[in-house]
Formats: C-alpha cells, sequence, structure tokens
C-alpha cells in the first residue's frame, strides 16, 4: 500500500467528525421498541436501506424481499433467497458498507453463508441501550449528526444529534394528514391562501425555537429543482382550486396536487424566509435512492436561478449531485453560496467520489466541501459508510500529494477542514 496513503489515512482514522446527514431514529429508544414490539432479524434492518435496492437491481422479485425483510422465516430459508443476488451486488459501495460494519462493529469477516447465522445473532444481541453510544461515538467517532428525522421529530437526542428541519409539505402537499399537521401544529386553521403562508411562517419559528440548525428540501423526488419565479395572484389561485378540490373530494386521504405556480411561489416565500435568517438550506440533488425515478429533475443546475435571487442562504447541495459532481463543481466554484456535501456519496460510488473530490480540490476552495454524511436508516450502516468516506479522502488527497500540489502536512490539515472545520462553519455549530 503507498506510503504516503497509510500517512494520511493513520491521521484520519483519528479524526473525530461532524456527520452533515442522517435519518435515524431520534432516539435509541424508538429503535429498540421497534423490535421489542414488532420482532425482526438483521435481515429487516440491513435490508431496510440502500442495498435492498442493489439487490432488486441486480433482480431480486420485490415479493422476495417483502418476505425477507418482514416475514418469520429462518434466517437461512431468507439467506436461499438472497445468496444469487447478494453474491454479484456485495462488490458495491452498499454491499462493501455492509461487510466492513459487521466486521468493525462485530468483528465478524463480512456477510456469507458461511456467517450470516452468526451475523444476526450478534446483531440481536446488540438491541440493547448503549448500542447507538458504541457505534456512532465509540466506534464512527462522530462528534454530533445532523438529523433528518423521517418521523418529523424535532427531539433528537442531543447526545448524538442536531435538527435539520422540512417545509417540503407547504410545496408539495399530497395526504390530508399534511393538512392536518399543519393545522395541529401551528393551530392555525387553513381556510385561505394566507392562512396557508401564515402556518408556514409558524412553523418555521416553531423549528427555529426548537434548536433547528438547517432546512432540508428532499422535493427532487417529486418534481423538478427548477423552481421559476411566478406572481402570488396565480399562486393564490391555484390554491384556492386546490381548497376546493379537497372539500369535494371528502376524507378521501389522497389530496389533488397544489399547481405548478403555486409550489414555485412556496419555494420562494420559504427561501425569502430562510434568506432574512441567513439559515443553511440543505438540497437533494442527483441520484434518488430507490429503484426507478427520474434523475434528470435533480440535476443542480436547474437551480441557478436560486443561487442568484437569495445570496444569503448557504445552498448545502447533497450527495455530490451524483451523476452531475462535474456540474457541482462548477457551481460551487461560481457561487459563495454554494456548498459541496458529500453525503451518501462514499457509498454510491466510492470510486466516483475520490475522483469527484480529487477535481474539486483542483477547481474549489476547500472551505466548501464537507466530507462525510451516513444518510442512513439504520445505526450500524453509519460506521461502514464513515470508513469508506476517511478511506476516500485519504485516496484523493494522497493523489494531491503525489502530483506535488501540497505535502502530507497540509493533506492533514485539508482533512480535518473537509471533517470537520467546514461543517462546524456551514451549520454554525458552535454554540
Amino acid at each position: 500500500m503507498d506510503s504516503t496513503f497509510e500517512k494520511i489515512l493513520e491521521y484520519v482514522n483519528e479524526l473525530e467528525i461532524i456527520d452533515t446527514h442522517e435519518h435515524l431514529p431520534h432516539n435509541e429508544e424508538v429503535w429498540l421498541k421497534e423490535y421489542r414490539e414488532n420482532g425482526g432479524d438483521v435481515f429487516k434492518e440491513y435490508l431496510s436501506h440502500y442495498f435492498s435496492c442493489d439487490l432488486v437491481s441486480a433482480g431480486l422479485p420485490q415479493a422476495d424481499l417483502q418476505k425477507v425483510t418482514t416475514s418469520d422465516l429462518p434466517v437461512m430459508e431468507k439467506w436461499e433467497l438472497l445468496e444469487p443476488y447478494w453474491d454479484v451486488a456485495r462488490h458495491t459501495g452498499y454491499g462493501r458498507a455492509l461487510d466492513i460494519a459487521v466486521q468493525g462493529i462485530y468483528g465478524i469477516e463480512g456477510i456469507s453463508r458461511d456467517t450470516i447465522e452468526e451475523v444476526n445473532k450478534a446483531f440481536l444481541a446488540s438491541l440493547k441501550p448503549g448500542h447507538f453510544q458504541r457505534v456512532l461515538k465509540e466506534l464512527s467517532r462522530i462528534k454530533v449528526s445532523l438529523l433528518d428525522s423521517l418521523e418529523r421529530s424535532l427531539d433528537g437526542d442531543r447526545t448524538f444529534f442536531r435538527s435539520v428541519f422540512r417545509l417540503d409539505i407547504f410545496v408539495f402537499p399530497y395526504l390530508r394528514e399534511h393538512i392536518e399537521y399543519i393545522e395541529e401544529l401551528t393551530g392555525i386553521r387553513i381556510t385561505s391562501f394566507d392562512a396557508w403562508c401564515e402556518g408556514c411562517r409558524k412553523m418555521l419559528s416553531i423549528a427555529l425555537e426548537k434548536g433547528i440548525v438547517a432546512l432540508k428540501c428532499g422535493l427532487a423526488y417529486q418534481r423538478s429543482l427548477k423552481f421559476e419565479r411566478t406572481t402570488r395572484s396565480k399562486a393564490e389561485a391555484e390554491f384556492n382550486d386546490f381548497l376546493q378540490a379537497i372539500a369535494r373530494d371528502g376524507l378521501h386521504t389522497q389530496i389533488p396536487l397544489l399547481g405548478r405556480h403555486c409550489q414555485n411561489y412556496m419555494m420562494h416565500y420559504i427561501l425569502d424566509l430562510a434568506n432574512q435568517r441567513q439559515l443553511t438550506y440543505q438540497f437533494h440533488t442527483g441520484l434518488q435512492e430507490g429503484v426507478g425515478n427520474h434523475i434528470s429533475r435533480s440535476d443542480p443546475a436547474l437551480m441557478t436561478n436560486l443561487f442568484l435571487e437569495y445570496p444569503d442562504v448557504r445552498f448545502d447541495l447533497f450527495h455530490i449531485s451524483y451523476p452531475f459532481q462535474q456540474k457541482l463543481s462548477v457551481l460551487a466554484k461560481n457561487f459563495a453560496n454554494v456548498f459541496i456535501d458529500m453525503c451518501w456519496a462514499h457509498i454510491i460510488s466510492p470510486q466516483a467520489s475520490v475522483a469527484a473530490l480529487a477535481e474539486y480540490i483542483d477547481a474549489v476552495p476547500f472551505n466548501k466541501i464537507s466530507a462525510f454524511g451516513g444518510d442512513y436508516l439504520f445505526v450500524d450502516g453509519v460506521y461502514g459508510h464513515q470508513q469508506i468516506a476517511r478511506e476516500n479522502v485519504s485516496k484523493a488527497l494522497a493523489l494531491k500529494v503525489h502530483a506535488g500540489v501540497f505535502g502530507v502536512d497540509r493533506a492533514k490539515e485539508i482533512a480535518h477542514c473537509l471533517f470537520y472545520e467546514n461543517p462546524l462553519r456551514i451549520f454554525d455549530l458552535c454554540g
């Protein structure tokens, strides 16, 4: 192994790091309660996110995936269903993260026919208080993780988390529950467009009082990131149509979508609120999790008008915008308020992440790059991901040392910035 890489990696492996993005349960008890009440095994946990998509991509029938993750079949019978697909997917970033996790957390040499029962036994034994502390703090050396709670909780355990908050619901509501949630939380009855906007302001105020450190937008899963400016009158007319349609539909759970003018208006409305408060706004860009989606609508270049119009919003663009990572490089170089976030990227494609970071260092001031966010639903995956991230960053920096751009000591300084100092500043975590 290259000695320069080894020297950098040795230093990087000892760093305490900041994790810019997670979807973990907001406290450990929530996680433990799920298994106490509903049971489950290691497949329920490890196939809840990411690697299951690679298995389906490899040909695993959805019905078999459902059986593996929800039934009480013996683990070895489940393995028989999975093995042909697991074998061809195990070398992807998602697969490697799981092998690294079981080795580092449980001392077992990867996941295979020979080890799966032992892995399951070790996982079940971990279902007790203290597992989050061991994995996130002791093994992963994570100072704090920014939590995008899919449970909508802003009461994450502050031993591990600081919260980010989504206002996407005001741009793209599609369930009656969304309207009821807003009314319950804010105390505002949604009977007009003015009430909708007031509810948005009130929701943000509540979230800020709860101590959120950033906003998050995940709308690239539902629509294009091109949010054109429109007029209030067009937005209000579409919102009135929306309210009338809800009234006609009675108690149906699914509701009509807001019109495109109203969606665009609300995103600009939210960005104006963020601009006034100089908030960091995390945006999902690039590849969407799952199988089957419209990748073209998550191109970060579609957001250029937003970068221009909201100069005091720090736009933290996720996932190196893969496969648009070069476009992200240009955007971060051109706009002072655009930042590169490598969350998720290291397991989407480890090689692409190394190459992207090497290019970013050539093109972009390195104070604009955050090196790691686990972006996992389950805690063991975070360990595997951060190990790959540390190696990837060390590889990219070693390339620059070999090219004579800087020396090993400077590489170590940059690594510390990427993993710690940059996210500390970008998300104002000093307080």
